[in-house]
């Protein structure tokens, strides 16, 4: 299982660090083929450079709860690592109180998968 402790999520994309596939083009290319095999992943660039995979997903036809578990069914990631750096919903009007309350509720929801 490939372990990770980075990720930014907004509707219909998600970037999220895999150290596994830092400095190998391989492994990239491979999470990235995996993941497009997926209904509803529109894109997968996974940077051997940075570490980073950046997915754009279809938010009409699959939630961030469920590409995260499609990494988790994948072997990409580990229980109880993922966290949280940034997480931002759709809404035009969101306050700081909203977005607190959605990065909990996310994060919560992430340790229930992966945990």
């Amino acid at each position: 299982m490939i372990s990770t402790n980075y990720f930014h999520a907004i509707d219909g994309r998600i970037r999220i660090r895999i150290p596994e596939t830092k400095g190998s083009g391989v492994r990239a290319r491979e999470i990235a083929a995996k993941l497009m095999e997926y209904e509803g992943i529109l894109y997968v660039s996974a940077n051997p450079v940075t570490g980073n995979v950046l997915i754009n997903y279809d938010p009409d036809r699959m939630s961030q709860c469920e590409v995260f578990q499609k990494l988790r069914d994948s072997g990409y990631l580990r229980k109880g690592e993922l966290t949280a750096s940034s997480v931002q919903t759709n809404a035009s009007a969101r306050s700081n109180w909203g977005e607190t309350v959605a990065r909990f509720a996310l994060e919560s929801l992430f340790i229930a998968l992966t945990g």
